[in-house]
């Protein structure tokens, strides 16, 4: 027996019986002992020795994938009830299905121990908070399980399912959206990794591979890949055996299944435990109805309600990423013929962000540190793009897409570009996916695909067949001037390939891109399975059907035209989330300046609430006790008003955070009102220099300065009309208000100078505010391209340092202090400083705009470190008013 075999049965040996014993012993060290001990007599069975030394290697490599011994995050839960669940662990530790599961991920998919961990405890969670199949006493159990956009959420509650057969649920309905893709997609997954089949060769698929369905562990299906429930009775199995279900959330279908299930249970007599999941359960499964109106619930949301009720023994599990509106039903809400409304009433559970997850924080510098050393993946489309798709209104304006505008043409040799450096990288049979979605209508789609396959066979056959066409210099000019410059300033280490490495592949990746158009109309279906061979590398053209669920395999480029105004939508058409192990420098999103700015927006809100969920969930809340809060936006809404009934506004909470300026609007008048309002602040204020941080930069500050002063200098000064919660009238409403507790009563105001060590031109500004000046403006905004006229703001991003924001509080009481919060909170309650930024007008985003900047008048930014507070007020949210 080699290494490798010894080592592959030794890891083996510890996984089937380290998730068997870490749910019996008390200790997870005590657990990993023991299996290490078995695994090592295993391999000494099969080789007859195994030496201490690499005994102990493997061992440390163990404890360091499991974190076994160390402090690992759990993940929150939430329950109503809080008396000890019937669930032990202990009851699925050796079970047939979940064991078969988990082997599975580990042995075939190669998933890592920690992943599957987290889906064996998250799981583990959610049973306890539902009802006790093999008990006769009557339960109706609702909860909602909270994960991230593209994160896996399938792999969870295909877990779940798992566990819940072994442990006795009869009949378990998966309600997979609301298209024929993604209940297919569904379907296929679930056929693979819970029902195991066997193919027409013979040859086993899926969780068979690690063992195949005995007599005593069959599980029947209502539904195929190719069918959905139908009016047809015929051929059903007994619901009295285990039964698994992947149904579409549509009229129709809801209206077949209830009662099809209605006529089974008189028939049979049925009494059987029953578990609804419902994946993406803030799509259509949210009621918009009015009671005040006495308008009864609407079609998918009754049809949920009724077929729970047909039950005694039943559980509602919903997963979505984007909690908004199942958090904002009415908690009590409840009416004859469907029984009790969705909301979440028994359990919250929040699945942990799994490792190599790219969400929004990756995407965007939510930290809002102007010296984060990411380059930025969003490429923002400049005015002969939006000029194209901006008149494009309705289905009829189909044909006024007429050719590929610039930068969409940009994006498609960039993905192509991103295809060949992946192979090169050693993924060249990995799937390799581009999203295209800029209308919402079919026709519309049907006109940009067009254009797209006859440009893209232009770009191909020219790189095929002339090696002298200016092609090729677009993909060299893209190449060494965005893609490697990128990849190279990417903090992971990636390889470098020259452009002639490069030429030579990207001829025969051009081979082999096909373009689909996925909607209703269209007959392309992402078949990715049918690719699993050699890898599918598709321009997906699209509108709503690529917009949530579906999978896009290998995501790499997104051009994205299409906007919402309402959160939990813009969340779910982000696509380009998801798992990008070794390209995410290779990704790139084209879109507008103002979607750009709203998704990092959103991406702050979705961090807020979760980490509002972490904080109540910790204190051992109920879900009934959790009025969620979630963060209000002056142009978007959290989800669609009429799911908003139940929500009111509260005050905003500026407690223990940073908020500084981002947004500029372009005309005169607002920057002449901010410098006039900072040359008043300096007529008030005396102000000494000071250069105590380490790096040589001066700046002016003031101490001891009072509230009103700074309450009146917010006042004159003008935040952007599209800013949110940097709004200077609520600062000063919220700084009122905490002055009456006396808290923010004395404040720090500091005026920055530039960075010494800048000797650029633009470096070199000096500016006159008052009676001081300043030697070198602020340059900040500097990353970011000068922006067409038809965006109504400047957003520069971020302009406070980490070490400027606290330049009021001594070194030594922060020393050693990572988290930011425990940070200003050393400040003392009633402490607030106040950072005055003026900011050097010579870069690109401020040269964009017609304002006559000079030494005497230039941009003023501001940011306000507040500490923390003892109010119970908390932000300028959306909250739930039925709970109490």
């Amino acid at each position: 027996m080699n290494h490798t075999n010894s080592k592959t049965l030794f890891t083996q040996t510890f996984n089937t019986n380290y998730f068997l014993f870490k749910n019996i012993f008390s200790s997870q060290v005590d657990a990993a002992e023991k299996s290490l001990e078995i695994a090592k007599q295993a391999v000494e069975g099969k080789s007859g020795f195994l030496n201490q030394e690499t005994f102990e290697k493997w061992s440390l490599e163990i404890y360091k994938d499991y974190k076994i011994g160390m402090n690992v995050s759990k993940n929150y839960v939430m329950r109503a009830d809080k008396n000890e669940s019937w669930f032990d662990p202990q009851l699925v530790a050796g079970s047939f299905y979940w064991t078969r599961y988990r082997k599975y991920l580990s042995d075939i998919k190669n998933w890592p121990a920690e992943s599957i961990e987290a889906i064996d405890d998250t799981t583990n969670e959610v049973l306890k908070s539902i009802g006790d199949p093999s008990s006769s006493a009557l339960f109706d159990k609702r909860g909602l399980v909270l994960g991230y956009v593209q994160s896996g959420k399938t792999a969870n509650f295909t877990g779940l399912i798992n566990k819940a057969f072994d442990v006795g649920y009869k009949l378990i309905i998966v309600l997979a959206g609301i298209h024929n893709d993604l209940r297919a997609q569904t379907q296929l997954r679930l056929n693979h990794e819970v029902i195991g089949r066997i193919d027409g060769e013979g040859n086993p698929i899926g969780v068979s591979q690690i063992y195949p369905n005995d007599q005593t562990h069959i599980i029947s299906s209502w539904t195929t890949v190719d069918k959905d429930i139908s009016a047809d009775f015929s051929g059903m199995s007994n619901l009295n055996s285990p039964t698994l279900m992947a149904v579409k959330k549509n009229k129709t279908v809801l209206e077949s299944l209830r009662d099809q299930l209605i006529h089974h249970k008189k028939l049979y007599n049925l009494d059987i435990p029953v578990l609804i999941v419902d994946d993406e359960a803030d799509q259509a499964s949210v009621d918009t109805s009015n009671p005040d109106k006495n308008e009864d619930p609407k079609t998918i949301n009754s049809l949920i309600r009724q077929i729970l009720e047909i039950f005694d023994r039943k559980a509602y599990a919903g997963y979505t990423a984007t909690p908004f509106a199942n958090l904002l039903i009415n908690k009590d809400g409840e009416t004859q013929s469907e029984g009790y409304d969705l909301y979440p009433k028994d359990f919250l559970v929040g699945l942990p962000k799994p490792k190599g997850y790219c969400g929004p924080e990756e995407f965007f510098n939510i930290e809002e540190n102007p010296d984060d050393p990411r380059p930025s993946l969003i490429r923002t489309l400049e005015q002969e793009d939006i000029e194209v798709f901006t008149p494009i209104k309705k289905k009829s304006d189909a044909d006024k897409f007429e050719e590929v505008p610039p930068q969409m043409r940009e994006a498609i040799l960039s993905f192509m570009l991103s295809i060949t450096i992946r192979n090169l990288r050693g993924q060249r049979e990995q799937h390799n996916s581009m999203l295209i979605h800029t209308s919402r209508f079919k026709d519309v789609q049907t006109s940009v695909k067009d254009e797209i396959i006859s440009t893209y066979n232009i770009i191909a056959k020219q790189l095929q067949y002339n090696p002298k066409s200016n092609i090729i210099d677009e993909f060299r000019t893209l190449y060494e001037e965005d893609i490697l410059p990128t990849s190279i300033a990417w903090p992971e280490e990636t390889p470098v390939f020259s452009w002639d490495v490069i030429y030579k592949e990207l001829k025969l990746v051009s081979k082999k891109v096909q373009v689909f158009e996925i909607n209703g109309n269209s007959k392309d279906a992402l078949d990715y399975n049918q690719y699993k061979e050699k890898g599918l590398y598709v321009i997906a053209v699209g509108g709503d059907k690529l917009s949530r669920g579906l999978t896009l395999e290998g995501l790499t480029v997104t051009y994205y035209f299409r906007n919402t105004l309402m959160y939990d939508t813009l969340m779910q058409m982000g696509r380009w989330f998801g798992f990008r192990n070794g390209y995410m420098d290779l990704c790139r999103i084209y879109t507008t300046g103002e979607i750009s700015s709203n998704f990092e927006h959103l991406a702050i809100a979705m961090i807020e609430l979760r980490q509002e969920f972490d904080r109540l969930a910790e204190l051992k809340q109920t879900p009934a006790q959790y009025a969620v809060k979630m963060l209000s936006h002056p142009t978007m809404t959290l989800t669609n008003p009429l799911k908003m009934r139940n929500a009111e506004l509260t005050n905003i909470d500026y407690s223990a955070t940073l908020q500084q300026t981002r947004l500029f609007d372009r005309d005169e008048e607002f920057y002449r009102n901010n410098m006039n309002a900072t040359i008043k602040l300096t007529e008030k204020v005396d102000f000494v220099w000071s250069n105590k941080t380490k790096r040589k930069n001066s700046y002016l500050i003031s101490n001891a300065v009072d509230a009103e002063i700074i309450k009146e200098y917010l006042i004159s000064y003008k935040t952007s009309a599209r800013a949110d919660k940097v709004d200077s009238k609520k600062i000063v409403d919220y700084i009122d208000r905490v002055n009456k507790d006396r808290e923010l009563l004395e404040w720090s105001v500091v005026i920055l100078e530039g960075d010494a060590a800048d000797r650029t031109e633009k470096g070199h500004l000096p500016v006159k505010i008052g009676r001081y000046t300043i030697n070198r403006a602020v340059v900040r905004g500097n990353k970011v391209k000068a922006l067409p006229s038809s965006e109504k703001t400047l957003d520069i991003r971020a302009i406070v340092t980490p070490s400027q924001e606290y330049l009021d509080i001594p070194p030594s009481e922060i020393k050693g202090i990572k988290d930011r919060q425990l940070k200003r909170e050393k400040r003392g309650k009633e402490k607030g400083l106040l950072l005055i930024y003026p900011l050097n007008p010579n870069v690109d985003v401020f040269r964009s705009i017609n304002v006559p900047f000079s030494e005497v008048l230039v941009p003023i930014g501001i940011g306000i470190s507040f500490p923390g507070s003892d109010l119970e007020i908390k932000g300028n949210y959306e909250i739930n008013n039925t709970i109490v």
